[in-house]
């Protein structure tokens, strides 16, 4: 018995010095957050009740805060601080300043899957790498993969002309969403239908595992982790292998044609991809054997990256072009008065005039936040509106709550796609700030693949809105959201595609 006494004693003991020590390695981050407003917090776990539940719950309490304490505040995970800056002039600061360029330590469980791609990789990694992919997803390149987007869509409305009754159409989307990715990565022929399921159970399950590990505070210590959930972990690495052997040998199929290219001085394939992809830019840069970083990180990357938010986004403005049938209306109007009757292929003319279709999307994103939060971490003194945040501080920015700000998006529960027009913004009473939305963040590391997202999204919407009307009994205050690397829906999305 002494024994044991003597042995929790010294476990006792050894708890206190460590936290003695992390109080004083962090006493000007903790100071900080001590001097700044904070949601009513427990011993030892903080605001962790908070945060418990389902996605739609922690939603609303994240925009309670946001909407009570009206700029810099901070929640506490554990004995651990977070600073939540929901000012737009904070967050120009912070996603603009090179002292906040690195990714929070939570994004590190994404790494499995996509390595050090761009989302996930430290600012030193993430510098070279996006100089070399951003020509892929410059807009001039973009805009040559339309006819890709045109194809793609035509075979979505002729998969959703063959039924008659109500379906769940987030499957059909996300073929469609990969099929047209694989052009931009460089694979001429379109996946099987059981790679494209492994793909699919790899963006549920490591989004799942991503939102698990990030708001179970126990999770975040990797043999812990391994430990309840290792053999989910094991059987979603097999799949996560599996797939990437079948686009490792898509790479090499088109290496081949390329190099038969050369010798013969014919085309074998090279018209099969209309702009630069990124295995144009593998073939430029090959890889230099660095342990640090692979192209297959940037393949996987671009994959989530191009799949996970068209489909988020396209699921979620049908839905609710459905519940406001005036607004489906007044977006075909404008599709009959761009382009007439025609069922052919959309230019790029076309798309960019289809400005009030361009508002909606924007404001359905707005409305469900496609993207609800980003985590970054202070590597120098950052000085914001009310206080200097140190180095080491993790900072939240709260995007979704952030759109639903009253005084920078009045009604912010109402779908009002005006809301984005230029002269709507000018004559509002309080000019709405830059940084009030940001769907694609802002600042060096913003997604570099808006020009492709709002495209696509686009050409799928105008190919269906001209061929369908949009009807569902699924009202939008009953939706139940869950989070994955994106926001989707947890409630079954039924919709009705009644031909025009």
């Amino acid at each position: 018995m002494s024994v044991l006494l003597l042995l929790v004693s010294i476990l006792c003991l050894i708890l206190v010095v460590l936290y003695l020590q992390f109080r004083w390695r962090h006493r000007h981050i903790l100071a900080t957050a001590n001097k700044l407003p904070c949601p009513p917090a427990w011993p030892f776990i903080g605001n962790a009740l908070f945060f418990v539940g389902d996605i739609t719950s922690i939603t609303k309490n994240i925009i309670k805060f946001t909407t009570q304490f009206k700029g810099l505040f901070s929640i506490w995970v554990g004995p651990v601080p977070v600073f939540v800056a929901s000012d737009p002039s904070d967050v120009q600061i912070i996603l603009n300043s090179s002292n906040t360029l690195e990714k929070d330590v939570v994004y590190n469980f994404l790494r499995p899957f996509i390595g050090n791609g761009l989302l996930t990789a430290p600012v030193v990694i993430w510098k070279k790498y996006r100089r070399l992919i951003s020509p892929v997803l410059h807009p001039s390149n973009v805009e040559q993969y339309l006819s890709v987007f045109n194809d793609v869509s035509k075979d979505l409305v002729d998969k959703l002309a063959c039924g008659t009754e109500e379906i769940e159409p987030t499957n059909d989307i996300f073929c469609t969403a990969v099929d047209a990715v694989m052009k931009i990565i460089g694979a001429r022929n379109r996946l099987s239908n059981q790679t494209k399921e492994y793909i699919v159970y790899l963006l549920d399950w490591g989004g799942k595992m991503f939102i698990g590990r990030l708001f179970k505070v126990w999770l975040h210590v990797d043999w812990i982790f391994y430990l309840l959930c290792g053999k989910e972990f094991e059987k979603a690495m097999k799949r996560y292998t599996a797939c990437i052997d079948v686009l490792d040998q898509e790479w090499k199929n088109e290496e081949n044609m390329r190099m038969l290219d050369t010798e013969s001085n014919q085309s074998y394939g090279t018209e099969a991809f209309p702009g630069k992809s990124l295995l144009d830019v593998c073939f430029e840069f090959p890889p230099d054997g660095s342990e640090e970083h692979d192209w297959k990180d940037e393949l996987m990357t671009m994959i989530i990256g191009a799949t996970d938010t068209v489909v988020a986004a396209l699921s979620f403005l049908l839905v609710t072009l459905a519940n406001y049938p005036e607004v489906q209306t007044k977006i075909q109007a404008e599709i009959q008065e761009v382009i007439g009757d025609s069922r052919g292929d959309l230019t790029l003319s076309d798309l960019n005039s289809l400005t009030y279709l361009g508002y909606a999307i924007m404001e359905s994103m707005r409305l469900h936040g496609i993207f609800p939060v980003i985590v970054r971490r202070a590597t120098r003194d950052t000085k914001l509106s009310v206080c200097t945040l140190p180095a080491g501080s993790r900072i939240l920015i709260p995007l979704h709550a952030m759109g639903w700000h009253e005084n920078q998006f009045p009604h912010p529960e109402r779908f009002m796609p005006e809301r984005f027009a230029p002269d709507m913004q000018q004559e509002s009473t309080t000019k709405r700030h830059m940084y009030a939305f940001l769907p694609f963040s802002a600042g060096p590391r913003s997604c570099i693949g808006k020009t492709y997202a709002m495209m696509m999204m686009k050409t799928v919407m105008v190919h269906i809105l001209r061929r369908f009307t949009v009807n569902t009994k699924v009202r939008l205050e009953d939706i139940e959201y869950e989070l994955k690397v994106v926001m989707f829906s947890k409630t079954p999305l039924l919709l009705k595609f009644n031909p025009r």
